[in-house]
């Protein structure tokens, strides 16, 4: 028996776009938002185009040809257009996805006409990357203009590398993790004078500040403030060691407002105060006396 082609739609009210007889940019139809595929599957169909679908939550059993495969929170799919799929869950059981059809197929290497594509390691941040692509495709049917097609191809693009990138996993979480770190730690060391750098940092890295705590706790065990506070008082040691520069000075090109915090911020965390400190770099045969006068003035 030959298997229908077409678009299953959704039950009414669920969020879906589908195109007019000719398909701005190739986009056939869109998706998202909740499923209830216990109470409404979907059966084995071939559809119009290149599916890509990306599960956001839940455990949706994915069907194509004679098997079953339950998905969960990352999974990521592309369907061609002779693969017949369909879905189904537990009874009861909701799921979130995002959905797409283009087309054109996808410009990853060795695809088939008939192909499935499993991309089972999508991290955080390509769940985040794929929920604002939606985003950006939905805005742009939504206001349409002359321009809207060939933006389209590029979000269909950036689409496919995204997909790719989540699936082979070109550079890995940790390796990404620590990429980040350093140029969180470069954009650090040239805004020191910064008060509270967590929200301009976290704009800088297009993460949202959960994700800039979880980056610095998962590889450095600090929080972001820590972490900076770090490098304010190693970068004030090193100053302290330039002739003809003040406390107050430093105090002041560090963002401190008083240079009364800034020396007890340094004194707790070197366990000294910055003028014994210079002092000590001037004269070392005074050292040891001054430093554990000071240390008794300011514990650290």
């Amino acid at each position: 028996m030959k298997t229908a082609r077409e678009f299953v739609l959704p039950p009414l009210g669920a969020p879906h776009w589908l195109s007019s007889e000719d398909p701005p940019g190739g986009l056939l139809y869109l998706a998202w938002g909740r499923r209830h595929y216990g109470c409404n599957p979907i059966p084995l169909r071939l559809h119009h185009g290149w599916s890509y679908l990306a599960v956001m939550a839940g455990h949706p059993t994915f069907l194509w040809e004679n098997r079953k495969q339950v998905l969960r929170t990352g999974d990521l799919v592309v369907a061609g257009p002779d693969l017949p799929y369909g879905w189904e869950d537990r009874a009861g059981a909701s799921c979130e996805l995002l959905v797409w059809a283009w087309s054109s197929a996808p410009s990853f290497e060795n695809v088939v006409d008939k192909h499935v594509r499993w991309m089972r390691r999508g991290s955080l941040v390509s769940i985040e990357e794929l929920r604002e692509l939606h985003r950006m495709t939905r805005r742009e049917i939504q206001d349409s203009d002359a321009h809207s097609p060939r933006i389209l191809q590029s979000l269909h693009t950036l689409l496919d590398a995204t997909f790719e990138r989540a699936g082979g996993r070109d550079m890995d979480f940790a390796a990404r993790n620590m990429q980040r770190l350093r140029l969180a730690e470069e954009w650090m060391r040239r805004h020191l004078e910064v008060r509270a750098p967590a929200r301009a940092l976290a704009d800088y890295l297009a993460v949202s500040p959960m994700g800039l705590q979880r980056l610095f706790r998962g590889t450095v065990g600090l929080s972001p403030g820590e972490a900076f506070q770090q490098l304010k008082m190693r970068e004030a040691a090193l100053l302290l060691r330039r002739p003809g520069v003040s406390v107050k000075g430093i105090a002041y090109a560090l963002g401190y407002h008083h240079p009364g915090d800034f020396t007890r911020a340094f004194a707790k965390f070197h366990g000294n105060i910055p003028s014994v400190v210079q002092e000590n770099i001037k004269n070392p045969t005074k050292k040891r006396t001054a430093s554990l006068a000071k240390k008794r003035r300011f514990p650290s």
